[in-house]
């Protein structure tokens, strides 16, 4: 079987906060054809896998399996994914503001790592919804397993919404200033910088980096022969030295390496 790939609808009650689900199976290493690299995006990915586990390795660590269900964050450095047999799962892609809110803890303690989901979820109902993904006889009834699990943990642990302030810095033109974005928000910059880093895990400064950096990344792979020098200031970098540090942060490359390389994937802005 080649790798097959889908997406699915997402729950209206789920939609304000969840990006997307999705479904991947490849039977084996040799047809996904070597690591994919993820740069860091600022997202969390929930992953629950009805096969064997993929492999993962963070930037600067060795490769690990990775356990049965899990949340992902990277905020500061890459990840790399590989199958470790044949594999298949389904995961769910928070915007940055949502996955607080089906948390029992702050972002802090899951951002920039691999979390196994029963450390932050009770075990006995991780083991529940591992068991249904695993037996579930088709695609439609594993998400509609996944979704349930979900809309019962956002019943649970639903927190005031945040993504408004998100969006005010993703649509601030650079240079961005936050004290300037609390200031129009009506709200101290202490207070902005807290709520941050409860519900994303990073400050508003950080979210800032991860937004210019993921433009830069659209641009390159939308136009890979473009002058580097162009999509840097396009995107706020203020020299090219600058625009290369946050590629060697984020992606563990050069910008040229990135946009000659199909099998590093970037997210898109929202």
């Amino acid at each position: 079987m080649p790798i097959r790939y889908r997406e699915f609808a997402v729950h209206e009650g789920l939609a304000p906060y969840v990006r997307l689900i999705w479904q991947l199976e490849c039977d084996g290493p040799a047809l996904f054809g070597g690591p994919e690299r993820i740069v860091a995006d600022g997202v969390v990915e929930a992953i629950f896998h009805y096969r064997t586990p993929f492999t993962m390795r963070f930037a600067d660590a060795d490769a690990t399996a990775q356990p049965v269900s899990l949340l992902v964050s990277q905020t500061r450095r890459f990840v790399e994914i590989e199958p470790a047999g044949a594999g298949g799962f389904v995961a769910v892609r928070f915007h940055p503001w949502g996955a607080h809110q089906f948390l029992p803890v702050p972002m802090l303690d899951v951002a920039d790592r691999s979390t196994p989901a029963d450390e932050v979820w009770r075990r006995p109902e991780v083991r529940e919804i591992e068991e249904r993904i695993a037996t579930a006889a088709t695609d439609e009834e594993r998400v509609g397993a996944l979704q349930a699990f979900l809309l019962r943990r956002l019943e649970r642990h639903r927190k005031p919404d945040v993504s408004g302030l998100v969006r005010s810095l993703w649509r601030a033109p650079p240079p961005v200033r936050i004290d300037r974005i609390a200031d129009s928000l009506g709200i101290g910059q202490r207070r902005l910088e807290r709520t941050f880093e409860t519900s994303l895990g990073m400050t508003p400064k950080h979210l800032t980096r991860l937004t210019r950096f993921l433009r830069a990344c659209r641009s390159l792979r939308e136009a890979p022969d473009a002058r580097l020098t162009g999509v840097a200031y396009d995107a706020g970098f203020y020299d090219q030295a600058h625009f290369i540090h946050e590629f060697r942060a984020f992606a563990g490359m050069t910008p040229g390496r990135f946009a000659a390389n199909a099998r590093v994937s970037a997210l898109e802005v929202d």
